[in-house]
């Protein structure tokens, strides 16, 4: 791997503690906005701040809301978007690198979609912008999704009726490997299903790869720690979710078992049995 420069190092070292990250993504509103148990942003950072979550996807306006729930999150901030599930489009840059270090940010996230008639824009975009992270030193976390995945990802129903196809690894490795390629420092994407693909796909990275929640699928913690369990197993560097948790009847709770797969190593049942204590629910 190479080196990376000393802000990256160090903005990643706060990150990523533990050589794993869990991330609260809470920057829905960017395209949908009010969505289901995201309806105040700023009690879910909150709530992300006390039930151990690292850090924490945001958008600047947001952020400036949440400044005095953030803690000691890190701050991953988005500064893509400029397109509702109204409309249709790239997600064009609404903000800069440099307005993100103004802002105190750990780290910027952008989205890619391949396979998308605007596939040329926004794969120019994330080179664009990892330039740019270079000259500030600031991680680029890419989002990297194709487009029958980017289908799937903005069912903002809370109900989740359809999975990922069940062909869907080819596209997840191609995403993650363009991605690094234009120079993102990690990649943010979906889980294919298989944990053998997957972990072939984190192999050829070469980069920390975190998977995305996409919708909840249903009320359950088993279908959720059980998936945790499979992507940490495949080499996963950590989740990124945000309908997972806050869309979980116990998002506290949730959050909790989550870290503690993700930090300690927690088994499914042991993640399970610290969900359900009554004294960590908020």
């Amino acid at each position: 791997m190479k080196a990376m420069s000393l802000g990256k190092t160090l903005r990643m070292r706060r990150l990523m503690r533990t050589g794993r990250v869990v991330i609260v993504a809470v920057d829905h509103g960017n395209a949908a906005g009010v969505v289901e148990g995201l309806e105040d942003p700023v009690e879910v950072i909150k709530m992300a701040s006390q039930a151990g979550a690292d850090g924490v996807l945001v958008t600047p306006g947001i952020l400036e809301q949440a400044i005095d729930a953030v803690g000691d999150l890190a701050v991953i901030l988005r500064i893509d978007g400029c397109v509702s599930i109204l409309g249709s489009g790239p997600m064009e840059l609404f903000s800069t690198v440099e307005q993100a270090v103004r802002l105190g940010a750990d780290g910027v996230v952008v989205n890619a979609t391949i396979g998308a008639p605007h596939e040329t824009a926004e794969l120019e975009k994330v080179g664009t912008v990892a330039s740019e992270a270079r000259t500030w030193g600031v991680p680029l976390l890419a989002e990297m999704l194709s487009q029958r995945m980017m289908d799937n990802h903005m069912d903002f129903s809370a109900n989740g009726d359809g999975g990922l196809p069940v062909d869907i690894a080819n596209e997840v490795s191609l995403a993650s490997r363009i991605g690094v390629e234009l120079g993102a420092d990690a990649i943010k994407t979906r889980y294919p299903g298989d944990p053998d693909s997957f972990r072939k796909i984190v192999k050829s990275v070469g980069r920390p790869v975190l998977v995305a929640g996409g919708p909840r699928r249903d009320t359950g913690l088993q279908s959720t720690l059980r998936l945790v369990d499979e992507v940490l197993e495949a080499g996963a560097s950590g989740l990124v979710f945000g309908r997972l948790i806050w869309q979980n009847p116990e998002p506290m709770a949730m959050l909790r078992a989550l870290a503690a797969m993700v930090h300690d190593d927690a088994t499914v049942e042991e993640a399970s049995e610290l969900a359900s204590r009554d004294e960590i629910r908020p």
